[in-house]
């Protein structure tokens, strides 16, 4: 009695009891308890890691992670929201490639049919996979950091090493991206157990997202002395924003490379990728994205690869970006909805006892795609 359920965070001496279901609640749909979890290798891993609880909820789910906030500060495509490949006409994210961005029902294959029905072998899906790998490997590092799992925390190895030439040694609490990387690596690659093209092109991607991440580690230093001089520093790495990770794998769908698969075994199976462009058997780099076929025509609707067009899509009509209604609409054009909005304003309390009101009004346009 009085014990909190398995899979879950115990209640802080202070906090209201309503509180912990009120924060699952509110992240419902994104619900992954152990119970969950569809590998061996996958229900295996520390519950800590997908522990709720007032102030600890998902670590895979935190603003570090692929959540709304992080997505606001992401370019495009990853905001979906305002690319041709993305969500409806409401705003939703509904994304023609391997999953809905920023969940984790990437992991489920109950649902494998339907997903990979949606899911061409192209850029969009590699982008995906890429920011997904690596939003798991940074989200649990940031935890390890901040002493919320149990089973890791700094980096120790870089604990006590002083380098005598350039006068700093090691301190602080370095983050420890290497358990990160590792626990993306069992976590996220657990899916790709067919050994078909397909697996290799979703390998390659998941490990050049965490490879963006570890190149972009950076370092801090403090400086220690007298009256302020730098006789002396102490170091630590630091994960960089993840706004700054999905910024360079937007740079690397942007040059994302095409590749086909080498069947060099005796039972013909895929063996590794090479660009397809490309006589030889020249292999991508270790960051680049890699797809198998060329995106599918977002512009209009295909039940086949997912895509739900653009028909009826809000677009902004002055913007030169993606978002713009000569992008958005695919050159169909757009139509113009004015709209008449009509609100109390100037509220004043009169003695005694009332409250006297203007009535306020604002005609504002909105512009869908034909």
């Amino acid at each position: 009695p009085g014990r909190p359920a398995r899979g879950a965070c115990p209640t802080p001496p202070g906090a209201p009891a309503h509180h912990a279901p009120a924060v699952a609640a509110q992240r419902a749909p994104l619900r992954l308890l152990p119970a969950d979890l569809s590998y061996p290798v996958q229900r295996q891993l520390p519950s800590a890691v997908v522990c709720r609880g007032p102030g600890r909820q998902h670590h895979l789910q935190q603003d570090s992670w692929l959540g709304p906030a992080a997505a606001r500060h992401l370019p495009e495509p990853a905001r979906c929201h305002h690319r041709d490949w993305g969500g409806g006409a409401d705003g939703h994210q509904r994304v023609p490639v391997p999953v809905p961005l920023w969940t984790l029902e990437l992991l489920r294959p109950r649902r494998e049919d339907r997903l990979r029905a949606r899911a061409p072998r192209s850029r969009e899906a590699a982008f995906t996979y890429a920011i997904t790998a690596a939003g798991v490997a940074h989200a649990v590092t940031a935890a390890c950091s901040q002493g919320n799992l149990s089973n890791c925390g700094c980096d120790r190895e870089k604990q006590g090493y002083y380098n005598q030439a350039e006068g700093w040694k090691w301190g602080g609490c370095s983050a420890d991206v290497r358990y990160g990387i590792d626990f993306s690596r069992r976590f996220v690659d657990a899916r790709e157990i067919k050994k078909n093209a397909r697996r290799l092109m979703n390998l390659h991607n998941n490990e050049a997202g965490r490879k963006v991440l570890e190149e972009r580690m950076k370092l801090e230093c403090k400086c220690h002395g007298v009256s302020g001089s730098c006789t002396t520093k102490t170091c630590w790495t630091t994960l960089p924003k993840f706004r700054e990770v999905g910024h360079l794998l937007k740079e690397k769908y942007n040059a994302a490379v095409q590749v086909e698969v080498v069947r060099a075994s005796r039972l013909r199976q895929p063996t590794f990728l090479r660009i397809k462009q490309l006589r030889s058997y020249q292999k991508p780099m270790e960051t680049d994205l890699v797809y198998i076929e060329k995106s599918p025509n977002y512009c209009e609707e295909d039940a086949a690869t997912g895509s739900v067009g653009t028909q009826g899509r809000l677009c902004n009509r002055t913007s030169p970006g993606a978002d713009g209604c000569d992008t958005m609409c695919c050159g169909r054009g757009y139509n113009t909805h004015q709209y008449t909005k009509v609100w109390q304003c100037n509220c004043k309390f009169h003695w005694c006892c009332f409250v006297k009101c203007n009535t306020c009004s604002e005609r504002t346009e909105v512009f869908t795609c034909k």
